[in-house]
């Protein structure tokens, strides 16, 4: 079974939800999403995160990238993230480049 077997993503109301393993393979389908947001405007961007396994270097660079796309810097939410992402949020020195959230 191929990684984007066992990826989705889905953008809907201004949010992102991720599923599967975010890494090289699947990163620039969230990039694709979190362009199709800026291009409409958005100030802030909400990446659901709940279903989201596995995270690497190239998903993390697509959250960093998420806050400064354009000219402008935006908020980026991290919605339910797993104790490993949080994990590599704290190891990289990003936890505070980011608003990190449990849903409602």
């Amino acid at each position: 079974m191929s990684t984007d077997e066992v990826f989705a993503i889905e953008v809907a109301d201004g949010v992102i939800s991720v599923s599967g393993d975010l890494d090289a393979h699947t990163a620039t389908r969230l990039d694709e999403a979190i362009a199709e947001l800026v291009g409409s405007g958005a100030e802030r961007i909400v990446v659901d995160m709940a279903g989201v396994e596995f995270v690497d270097s190239s998903g993390l660079r697509s959250l960093i990238r998420a806050r400064a796309n354009g000219s402008d810097e935006r908020e980026v939410v991290v919605q339910d993230p797993s104790d490993s992402t949080i994990r590599l949020l704290d190891v990289t020195g990003m936890t505070e480049q980011f608003t990190v959230t449990s849903s409602p």
